[in-house]
């Protein structure tokens, strides 16, 4: 069995990082992780640089990339939207939350408003170019675990928006149980099913215990971030990213093929680090 793996760190890794980052220096990290082997990849964000400055340089970073692969780019909006396709971008990544509590607080909007908002912005849009991020889908810092029906809405309206959806430990809260259970209610949605776990600094609990509960259910693509950069900037406690490094790891040990070759990415894991200051 392949697991695929699908690098955040240039967009997610780095919008709340506490290091700047030249866009000169992000164009490197692209190039490092996709000569690596890493092609699936979300490299920047069209959102209001005043909200989030660490990707002011969206326009910037799409257009110094583009000659490798028509990359993913995340968009909050129809503004966003518009940014990213005049750029040439083609494939469109796009988030709400199961908890309206969450949505309200980052988009002043409940999810029937947002996902209205991205049905009529995205219907030129073939689905097999846009990606859906679940919020909260396992727990959220308002509203604790989602009920089954919200769940259940949220993914069948994500369906309805891209072909692959990708339910999001924000908060860094799943266990095994809970990841069985929640996969589970996927089981009629038509769409791809992938995930997007965060390491939670409080709970000591092991992310691949997670990892493991999923393979066996039968998810083969994770959301992963170098050296584990990142995590919810809205959440200080959220923690860090699945880390690439060691998804990698765990797959060599637990005789998985991922098509990458853990020595090939030394140079940019180190530059990260150093970076990062540790």
């Amino acid at each position: 069995m392949t697991l695929e793996i699908y690098e955040v760190g240039v967009r997610d890794g780095l919008q709340n990082s506490s290091f700047h980052v030249t866009t000169e220096e992000k164009k490197y990290m692209v190039e490092s992780l996709y000569n690596a082997g890493l092609k699936q990849m979300e490299i920047t964000s069209f959102v209001n640089p005043k909200l989030v400055p660490q990707m002011a340089d969206a326009k910037e970073i799409f257009e110094a990339t583009k000659h490798l692969d028509d990359f993913d780019v995340l968009i909050p909006n129809k503004k966003g939207l518009q940014n990213a396709q005049e750029v040439g971008a083609k494939n469109f990544n796009v988030f709400f939350s199961a908890s309206n509590s969450f949505n309200q607080r980052n988009l002043n909007k409940n999810l029937d408003e947002i996902y209205s908002e991205l049905y009529s912005m995205l219907e030129d849009i073939n689905k097999e170019n846009v990606r859906v991020y679940i919020s909260c889908a396992f727990g959220c810092p308002i509203e604790n675990k989602p009920k089954e029906k919200d769940l259940v809405n949220a993914i069948e309206k994500a369906s309805n928006l891209g072909k692959e959806v990708v339910l999001c430990d924000t908060i860094g809260v799943a266990h095994p149980t809970q990841m069985l259970q929640t996969l589970e209610l996927t089981r009629k949605a038509d769409c791809e099913i992938a995930l997007h776990l965060h390491q939670n600094k409080e709970i000591k609990r092991d992310i691949f215990s997670n990892v493991k509960s999923a393979v066996d259910w039968g998810v083969d693509k994770f959301d992963s971030s170098i050296a584990g950069l990142g995590g919810c900037p809205f959440i200080p406690k959220s923690g860090s990213n699945l880390s690439t490094n060691k998804l990698i790891q765990w797959a060599y040990d637990n005789n998985y093929e991922t098509n990458i070759e853990l020595e090939d990415l030394n140079e940019i894991t180190a530059w990260v680090q150093n970076k990062r200051g540790f």
